[in-house]
């Protein structure tokens, strides 16, 4: 058996490096496949008889290639300001998810936060940003939403 390590880049989150992990640990001849996101790097045990060096590498790279191609997506928690009951976050969330580029949004008006996944070539920070701060809650604006000031939700009064 053979082991090495590979340097791999463009990985924008923990679950590219999990499906490159599970596409390459599938290969016949790899014993074990372990991806570090963090580090940037493949450590790989195969037998070379089975899958050469040379291959390998060449098979990985188109597998990281096609795994980062879809897998491309940024994860924001953030804060929301103003809340001050279930509406609104729903409200909030609803506005998100239906907006371009967002793949998943998720807004808790316990914690006060929101936590958006979205597609960073269709979408940004900054409109998100825009869209939760012009949401309205009862008819009335939550004003500076997200990352701004404390100011209490007047849905209820």
């Amino acid at each position: 058996m053979t082991e090495e390590t590979i340097q791999i880049s463009g990985m924008a989150c923990p679950v590219c490096a999990r499906g490159i992990e599970k596409a390459v640990g599938g290969l016949d001849g790899v014993a074990r496949a372990s991806v570090s996101f963090d580090k940037e790097e493949l450590s790989l045990k195969y037998d070379e008889r089975r899958l050469p060096g040379l291959l390998l590498r060449e098979v990985v790279s188109g597998i990281v290639g096609d795994v980062t191609a879809r897998t491309r997506r940024v994860s924001v928690s953030v804060p929301v300001y103003g809340m001050s009951c279930p509406e609104c976050a729903a409200g909030i969330e609803e506005i998100l998810s239906g907006k371009s580029g967002v793949l998943n949004a998720s807004v808790n008006v316990s914690t006060g936060r929101a936590e958006v996944v979205y597609d960073p070539k269709r979408t940004d920070f900054r409109r998100l940003k825009h869209v939760v701060e012009n949401a309205r809650c009862g008819g009335r604006y939550h004003g500076e939403a997200v990352m701004g000031k404390n100011d209490p939700c007047e849905c209820l009064g």
